[in-house]
């Protein structure tokens, strides 16, 4: 019964734009949310988050409703960028004992102009993200955060919820995957996540 309020409280309080707007919103701040939320945020971001650095250029987390939680952070390393990619052995939310829950991270090069384009990419969106006019609840779903650091030194948080099929935040987060897949080994092109940024930030600027 417990778990399932939880889990009701977890689902009613995952907010997203009337609509589908083409841009992103601003994340509520973790540290107002209560009771189960607020325990579940308070501890699953520094484990997520664990050598990343805290002024992000380019990070970008998945909260899946049902699933493990992940993300990756655009860090350069002794001259060199590289796309840092964290993972939960398990699902955090559902995990009965949280303590065994493990991060298991990998790191890989980026080509200069891949590094560039996706930290480009990142300022745009932060420039473009606003309130939403109108609020509907979702269901389940995926939340999506995407975070930067902006000149003066604030770090700047913009979310999507389970966007639209070939909307241009759901292009977003495909691409988002993608660079996250370059961390785990799997073989992804980096040419040609570079052309999908590139078309996508054209469509952003529309």
């Amino acid at each position: 019964m417990k778990q399932t309020i939880s889990i009701l409280i977890f689902i009613l309080t995952t907010f997203l734009s009337f609509g589908q707007k083409e841009h992103l919103e601003p994340a509520r701040e973790f540290s107002k949310y209560e009771g189960t939320l607020k325990e579940y945020y308070e501890n699953v971001f520094p484990l997520l988050y664990k050598g990343f650095s805290e002024k992000p250029i380019a990070r970008y987390t998945s909260m899946p409703s049902f699933s493990n939680e992940y993300s990756f952070s655009i860090e350069t390393i002794e001259g060199k960028n590289y796309v840092v990619s964290n993972r939960l052995s398990k699902s955090y939310w559902y995990a009965e004992n949280k303590k065994k829950v493990k991060l298991i991270s990998s790191k890989v090069e980026l080509t200069n102009e891949l590094y560039l384009k996706i930290v480009d990419l990142f300022r745009i969106l932060s420039e473009q993200t606003k309130k939403p006019e109108d609020e509907l609840m979702g269901l389940d779903g995926t939340t999506y955060y995407f975070a930067t650091t902006e000149k003066n030194g604030q770090i700047k948080i913009g979310e999507t919820w389970s966007p639209n099929e070939n909307s241009l935040l759901d292009k977003l987060v495909k691409i988002c995957d993608d660079v996250y897949s370059f961390g785990t080994g799997e073989s992804i092109s980096q040419t040609e996540t570079l052309k999908n940024i590139d078309k996508l930030i054209i469509d952003l600027k529309k």
